[in-house]
C-alpha cells in the first residue's frame, strides 16, 4: 500500500501496560504531530527520535537513547506504527520499557484505528531501494534488492518440529496480511525463561503476553494463532527495526535467522553505502508499473 500523504492520528491516545522485561508499569501517551516532525519517543523530558542514530541496545527488544535518557522495547509500536502508515507522532513514555501488551502490535493499532488517523498536507516519503545489499553475521544474514512494493521475509532454522525451518513471507500489497503479522506474538523457551531472568529481563512476561515452547510443546492453554506465529512474530520485529530508517521501505527483505542487531546492521548500512533513494509518494506511485502500486490517501 503507497499512502500519498503523510500521516498522524487524530487525538491523543492513553496505553498502559508493563514492560515485558523490566515488570514495572508503564504508561504511554501518543500525541499527533505536524508533517515532518517524524516519530519521537519522550522521557523525563527528553527527545528520542525513533532513528537508527539513537539505536544501541539490541539484548531481546531494540532500545533507543538520547541524553541519558532510554525506551526499550520500542519494535512492536514502531510495527503498529508501520501498518498504520503513521510517520509523525509524539510517544510520552513514563517508565523505561514500553508495555509488552498481548506480546503483539495488534492492540496498538486497534488503538491507533479507534482514535482516527487523519492525513496531512505534505506528501510521504519513501526510501526506495536502488541495489542489492547484504549484511551478515556468521550463518544468519539479512538481504534487500529492488521491487516494486515492500516484502519482508523471514526464514527460521530451529531445531524445534513446531518453528523448525518455516518461513513467513509479508507483502504490503495483499490486502489484510498485516494482520498475519501484527496479531503475532513473542516467544520464547522455558529453558530460556532462568538465563533470561537471571540476566534482568522477562520479568513481566506471562503466558499472557508471550507463547512459551517446552520442547515441541506449546504451553499456552490456547495455544498458537497461526501455526507459523513464531516466525510471523520475527517478520513483525523486522518491520519494526527497519522503519528505524525514518521512513518507509521500498523494496524486498529477507532474513535468515536474524535478530534485533542484525536488522539494525541492515538499516545502518542502507545508510553508510547510500542503497536506497529518497523519493515522494508521487515519484514512486509514478515509476511503478502499477502491478504493485495500491494507493491510498
Amino acid at each position: 500500500m503507497i499512502c500519498k500523504f503523510q500521516r498522524t492520528i487524530k487525538r491523543e491516545i492513553t496505553i498502559k501496560g508493563i514492560g515485558l522485561h523490566s515488570g514495572e508499569p508503564v504508561t504511554l501517551k501518543l500525541i499527533p504531530a505536524e508533517s515532518y516532525d517524524g516519530i519521537n519517543f519522550i522521557r523525563n523530558n527528553v527527545l528520542i527520535p525513533a532513528r537508527i542514530e539513537y539505536a544501541n541496545g539490541f539484548e531481546f527488544s531494540t532500545s533507543l537513547s538520547r541524553e541519558g535518557q532510554s525506551v526499550r522495547t520500542v519494535e512492536h509500536l514502531m510495527a503498529a506504527l508501520y501498518f498504520t502508515g503513521i510517520d509523525n507522532l509524539f510517544i510520552e513514555v513514563s517508565s523505561e520499557e514500553l508495555p509488552i501488551l498481548d506480546g503483539s502490535s495488534i492492540l496498538f493499532i486497534e488503538k491507533i484505528k479507534d482514535a482516527g488517523i487523519v492525513s496531512l498536507n505534505e506528501e510521504k516519503i519513501y526510501a526506495v531501494i536502488n541495489d542489492q545489499i547484504t549484511v551478515s553475521d556468521g550463518d544468519k544474514f539479512i538481504k534487500g534488492r529492488p521491487y516494486e512494493g515492500f516484502v519482508a521475509t523471514f526464514q527460521a532454522s530451529y531445531n524445534n518440529k513446531i518453528i523448525g525451518n518455516k518461513m513467513y513471507r509479508y507483502d504490503s500489497t495483499v490486502k489484510d496480511d498485516f494482520l498475519n503479522v501484527a496479531k503475532a506474538r513473542t516467544y520464547c523457551f522455558l529453558e530460556e525463561i532462568e538465563f533470561l531472568r537471571e540476566r534482568g529481563l522477562a520479568k513481566g512476561g506471562s503466558l499472557d503476553n508471550a507463547v512459551v515452547f517446552k520442547g515441541d510443546t506449546v504451553l499456552n492453554p490456547e495455544g498458537l494463532r497461526f501455526e507459523d506465529e513464531p516466525v510471523k512474530h520475527k517478520v513483525l520485529d523486522l518491520v519494526g527495526d527497519l522503519y528505524l530508517l525514518g521512513m518507509p521501505i521500498i523494496g524486498e527483505i529477507y532474513s535468515y535467522k536474524g535478530g534485533h542487531r542484525l536488522n539494525a546492521s541492515f538499516v545502518r548500512k542502507l545508510i553508510e553505502e547510500s542503497k536506497f533513494d529518497v523519493k515522494y509518494a508521487s515519484e514512486v506511485i509514478d515509476s511503478m508499473s502499477g502491478l504493485n502500486a495500491k494507493i491510498s490517501s
